[in-house]
């Protein structure tokens, strides 16, 4: 299974997840990368819980977060 196969049966929103931890990693590794993968996961903590608070106009999802966190740590091993 080549990546653009695999990458096709990921929904989008999940894409969208795991760009955003990889962005935020990005972002915050460079005060260290612990501090750059702990911005990650209380950004995709604070998300669905904002989203659990507002169910009205959103769905908390577990699998959210996890996206998120995925991103996260690929840009984490991949050495950025």
């Amino acid at each position: 299974m080549n990546l653009l196969n695999l990458l096709s049966k990921i929904p989008c929103d999940k894409l969208g997840h795991i760009v955003a931890g990889l962005f935020i990693y990005a972002v915050c590794h460079f005060i260290t990368p612990l501090f750059g993968l702990a911005m990650v996961l209380l950004a995709a903590t604070g998300k669905e819980i904002y989203d659990y608070i507002n169910k009205d106009k959103h769905t908390p999802d577990v699998w959210d977060v996890i996206a998120t966190l995925i991103g996260g740590l690929l840009a984490f091993v991949s050495g950025m």
